[in-house]
């Protein structure tokens, strides 16, 4: 096969995108109205809308879906008929979809009642398939390889079943939904290495299942992976969009990342270190969040990390202030062109107390601060504590968390030390 600079290209986009998941659950908010409940249970419609229309107005050749358009075990038949609509609207406009299946949407389990339209082409989970897309004379643009997901559960290397590059083909276009190198927080479907992906000598490998956009690789070849088009919870913080795709003449390639999410997930961390009127932290705290929607240029769903030395922790920590703030955004969202929703506020203040002293101290506040100490840099300490609070994670928390982190744990302990060094300094006074 030649090398990829003595090939001749013609020009040509294309977009790609990735687990869509129609229809899927976004995390409710608490005390979200009515409307609020209802712009993000369809927000991940609403991002399959901006595809097709990012695909109209950039007119390019074709969109290539890698897997998990909706969850099948909702059995979402709105979703597959939201699908089919969509690419009904991209062959009214002359542009072609190229789709594989995912481990959420396997061949098995597709309403047999619904045909895609004829402009779509869904690979076979048999055996990679290879075609050719043409332009409206003929000529051939890109050679595109796909491969489907027959059930949910594929252990298999597909990546290893995909054909070397023939030197005939055009721009070559690997579609796949897989892992790659074991991702972290993903089950390992159709796992794979990057060198098995290289080895096939394409130019772009399409890929899906990962929801945190990542390019693997910036070229000879490309390997990237969309990442989900809305995030749906606080694990899918920031961007969240598809790849719009040049291919020059040249065969030199830009990719463009473009944004389709209703709202942004983020996580907000507010110094509040010298507040001393909560009327005032208030106050301040809603610039702060009308300035992150007015920047971010979207909905913003938040959620608020409050940190530094501050006289309020107590009145924050032990008095009710974090629900009270919480219940006032709610009830009166900060002012803005796009609007803000809080999802929770999380307290990481500390009181305005010497800590160094309070170490030195042969008393409980001395205490206090030598075992908390011990519990983050001990092992045993570490595991012991670990184990008592994980379980609270699992019997409260299990549906809405898949574990607990180091950093989490870490900041458990500090703040619940701030919160008795608070208590104790004080007097301990309700």
């Amino acid at each position: 096969m030649p090398p990829p600079s003595q090939i001749a290209f013609r020009p040509f986009r294309f977009v790609h995108t990735a687990d869509l998941h129609l229809g899927s659950r976004v995390m409710s908010l608490p005390g979200a109205d009515q409307k609020i409940s209802a712009d993000l249970a369809d927000a991940t419609y609403g991002a399959w809308r901006e595809i097709i229309d990012l695909c109209i107005r950039e007119a390019v050749d074709f969109l290539l879906v890698a897997g998990d358009v909706y969850d099948s075990a909702d059995k979402n038949i709105r979703a597959q008929l939201q699908f089919k609509e969509g690419l009904k609207r991209l062959g009214e406009n002359g542009i072609a979809a190229y789709i594989v299946r995912g481990n959420h949407d396997p061949d098995d389990a597709w309403s047999r009642s619904i045909a895609m339209p004829e402009n779509a082409f869904i690979f076979s989970s048999k055996e990679p398939e290879v075609v050719i897309h043409r332009d409206q004379e003929g000529r051939p643009l890109a050679a595109i390889a796909g491969m489907s997901f027959a059930t949910a559960y594929i252990r298999d290397n597909l990546a290893e079943q995909f054909p070397q590059r023939e030197e005939e083909w055009p721009y070559t276009i690997g579609l796949l939904h897989c892992s790659v190198g074991g991702a972290r927080g993903h089950e390992p479907y159709a796992p794979c290495s990057i060198q098995d992906l290289r080895q096939c000598g394409y130019d772009y490998w399409a890929l899906g299942h990962i929801h945190q956009p990542t390019v693997l690789d910036s070229g000879d070849p490309h390997i990237v992976y969309a990442g989900n088009p809305q995030g749906r919870d606080m694990g899918e913080t920031g961007e969240r969009g598809c790849r719009l795709v040049t291919v020059g003449a040249d065969g030199a390639v830009e990719v463009e990342d473009v944004r389709t999410c209703g709202h942004l997930w983020k996580e907000i961390e507010i110094d509040v270190s010298g507040s001393e009127d909560l009327g005032i932290l208030e106050e301040e705290i809603r610039r702060n969040l009308a300035m992150v929607s007015e920047e971010e240029g979207v909905s913003v769903v938040g959620r608020l990390i409050l940190a530094g030395a501050t006289t309020l922790h107590r009145e924050l920590v032990a008095k009710g202030g974090i629900a009270a703030l919480e219940d006032r955004l709610i009830e009166d969202p900060p002012a803005g062109r796009y609007p803000f929703y809080p999802e929770r506020i999380v307290c990481r203040t500390v009181p305005v107390i010497d800590r160094d002293a309070a170490l030195a101290r042969d008393d409980i506040l001395g205490e206090i601060c030598r075992q908390s100490d011990l519990a983050i840099s001990s092992e045993d300490g570490r595991s012991r504590l670990r184990e008592e609070i994980s379980s609270l994670y699992q019997s409260y928390a299990q549906v809405y968390t898949s574990g607990l982190d180091d950093e989490e744990f870490d900041a458990i302990i500090r703040e619940a030390e701030g919160l008795l060094l608070s208590q104790l300094s004080e007097g301990g006074e309700e």
